[in-house]
């Protein structure tokens, strides 16, 4: 008899989240392999075999501030509570970002906030917070984010970059749609 399938759909493993079942591989054996779309911490998607996912050989996508190397017993990777990767205002980009994930879900349960009508994939600081921080690691360094995921909106990926273009421009006071819809516009 074969073994049930794993739904892992919504799961979180390391810092991959899944997102979606993916087309299966098609082994050379004929065998078929199931696959997952998953979203890393550090925000880049990749398709995961299931089984990499269910024994922990495939914890990130390893690049950038998620590239550990060490696998699951990496302290600032495997732990989340407790660690100041992830916990209080020591936190960092990518913690931040986790936390807003742990809190609210992925992004892509929402609609764009913006109004245009597109699926969210991308969680976006919306630069509210007076006490924001500036990112110091790997390709989110320079960016602004703040710990509090109260600060943060799901976004379809076009506008996220509109909106952070629009914010990198320092603008303030306008309605988030107004701002995204100008941007897209330009």
């Amino acid at each position: 008899m074969p073994a049930k399938k794993i739904d892992r759909t919504g799961q979180t493993y390391g810092s991959w989240y899944v997102l979606r079942e993916a087309e299966p591989r098609l082994e050379p054996n004929g065998k078929r392999r199931t696959m997952y779309l998953c979203r890393c911490a550090c925000g880049h998607e990749a398709v995961v075999h299931s089984a990499a996912l269910g024994r922990g050989s495939s914890t990130s996508c390893g690049r950038g501030e998620c590239h550990h190397g060490g696998g699951q017993g990496n302290p600032a990777w495997s732990t989340l509570e407790g660690n100041p990767r992830w916990t209080g205002e020591d936190a960092t980009y990518g913690g931040a970002h986790h936390r807003v994930r742990r809190e609210h879900g992925s992004a892509s349960l929402y609609r764009c906030s913006c109004g245009c009508g597109r699926q969210a994939e991308d969680w976006a600081y919306l630069g509210t917070d007076p006490n924001a921080k500036v990112s110091a690691e790997g390709k989110s360094k320079g960016c602004l984010y703040s710990p509090n995921p109260e600060h943060y909106a799901p976004l379809a990926r076009p506008c996220h970059k509109a909106f952070d273009t629009w914010q990198a421009q320092r603008r303030t006071g306008v309605p988030l749609a107004l701002v995204i819809a100008e941007a897209l516009a330009a």
